[in-house]
């Protein structure tokens, strides 16, 4: 999974490589870091680091997608682009089925629609804990929900599909 990291000017790509229990291998800016967190907390972390310890508080923020980090000497604000499926740039024509994939090994918190629904481009569909942040995964069309193959409390792999949605015709 990717996402872009966001302080003020300054953007950060982040990829997670691999993942096992609590420690994560990720790339930030093309560098390679490995990760030991704990929650401590309801938005306390414990993050091991080349054998320093470094604590964080991360608080959802009233504005969408941003976070309010608080370390031991600093406090800024992230804002962390949402999780969607790729879309090509073309529009989608009838018969399109669009499938919605776990960017990243995950549990899925929440499923916000049914076989047989209308849903709008950009909905989202599916809420996914990865990484200890929560993920929405929105349609890139507009369409009807034709397969969820996913439930509340389901741990699923990357890349697994989650949902279909079908372009309408």
């Amino acid at each position: 999974m990717k996402v872009l990291a966001k302080n003020g000017s300054h953007h950060e790509e982040i990829k997670v490589i691999k993942r096992d229990g609590p420690v994560l291998i990720v790339s930030i800016g093309g560098r390679e870091y490995t990760l030991d967190i704990e929650k401590v907390e309801t938005g306390v972390y414990s993050v091991l680091h080349n054998g320093e310890s470094h604590n964080m508080e991360i608080i959802k923020s009233e504005k969408k997608d941003v976070y309010v980090v608080n370390t031991q000497t600093n406090s800024f604000e992230i804002e962390i682009a949402p999780a969607t499926p790729a879309i090509n740039g073309a529009k989608r024509r009838g018969n399109q089925t669009e499938k919605i994939k776990a960017p990243i090994p995950g549990k899925v918190i929440s499923v916000k629609v049914s076989p047989g629904d209308p849903v709008k481009e950009y909905q989202t569909l599916v809420v996914l804990s990865a990484m200890k942040m929560e993920n929405e995964l929105k349609s890139p069309i507009d369409g009807i929900v034709k397969k969820v193959m996913v439930k509340e409390d389901d741990v699923v792999k990357e890349n697994s599909v989650l949902i279909e949605v079908k372009a309408p015709e």
